[in-house]
Parts: C-alpha cells; structure tokens; sequence
C-alpha cells in the first residue's frame, strides 16, 4: 500500500458526471483480465489503474449502451469487517424509453455477470466489475406518469472489488472499431474488417 498526502490544487478543473455512453460485456466473452496492483504496487497510479488490456475470446466485442446525462452516475462505499474491507463499486445508468432493443438488454443482463466500463469526463474511464466477484445488476423499468415525465429503464451494477473505481486505460474493441481509453481516441474499423 502506499501511503501519501492528499492535495488540491487550487483553481483546478474539476467536472462531475459521467459521459452518455458507457460499454459492457458479459464476463463469458472475456479471456483474460487486465491486471491490477494491489500490496505490490509501487507507484499510485498502478495501484489503482488495471494494467494491459481486456483480452476477448474470438469474435467478441464491447457492448454500448447510452444513458441520459444527469441521470447516471458512478459511486462506491466501503463495505466488510474489520480486517476484511473492500468496496462495493456501483454505476447507475439511465436509459431514456423502454424500446424492444432495451428490453432485450435488461432481460440478458438480469442474471448475468457483466462487466461495466463508464467513461468520466477528461478521459478517464472506470471498471465496475472484476474477475474475483459476480456483478449484479437491479433494473426497473417506468412509462412515466404524466406527458412530459421522466420514463425509460434504470441499470444499478453493483460489483465488489478491493480497489474503489479502478481506472482503465487499456483499449476497447467495439463492433465498429476501438476506443482507446487512454486517449479517448475512436478508431473506426476499416472496410476490410481491420481497424
């Protein structure tokens, strides 16, 4: 573990939120996980960032999936014992209309275990979910009560992890190409199938 002081420098840009599209992926469509340091690390950014990338089995890819700005965001709380603490990393998203196509994603990921990446403003991008526990997912669904009112579906994940809001720097490939999360950068595939 490594242990520092904890500064704010003033006047520093500081924006809250999460980004309108967000990425996920049953963990059957993972081969191997990223890699993150835990009472090894010696540098704070690899105690708290997965290292390397998530590797797919063939012919998989991420999932995107939209949600309202303003309406989601992601937490975490500490959770366990006394010499057996972790954190319970949390994500709600919010997606605005209860279409047949967003039916069918709460109806695959209601029992699965799926992991989440939710991209935060200034390119950093972070990991509900990990290889060592099961991630549940609590969805309702709501038409509204009145014209005009609020309606759609709401995803709540909730993954514990012994790292609060692991960040992900690695790539996403995606069906249309693949996101750096590093850079933020998209690349698009190519016409051949090659990115």
């Amino acid at each position: 573990m490594i242990f520092d002081s904890l500064n704010w420098p003033e006047g520093k840009v500081n924006p809250s939120g999460i980004k309108r599209i967000g990425y996920w992926i049953p963990k059957s469509h993972i081969a191997a996980f990223p890699t993150i340091q835990n009472e090894d690390a010696v540098t704070i950014t690899a105690a708290v960032n997965y290292a390397g990338d998530f590797v797919l089995k063939e012919d998989k890819h991420w999932f995107s999936v939209y949600t309202t700005q303003g309406k989601g965001k992601a937490t975490f709380e500490g959770i366990g014992e006394k010499d057996c603490k972790m954190f319970n990393n949390k994500c709600t998203l919010s997606y605005p209309d209860i279409t047949d196509e967003a039916k069918n994603l709460v109806k695959a990921t209601i029992n699965a275990s799926c992991i989440f990446i939710i991209p935060l403003p200034l390119n950093r991008f972070v990991v509900i979910g990990s290889d060592d526990y099961d991630v549940e997912a609590t969805i309702t669904g709501d038409t509204g009560d009145a014209p005009g009112s609020a309606k759609g579906i709401t995803i709540e994940i909730t993954a514990p992890d012994v790292t609060p809001l692991p960040g992900y720097k690695g790539e996403l490939l995606l069906a249309d190409g693949s996101l750096d999360c590093e850079t933020g950068v998209f690349t698009p595939t190519d016409d051949d199938g090659g990115i």
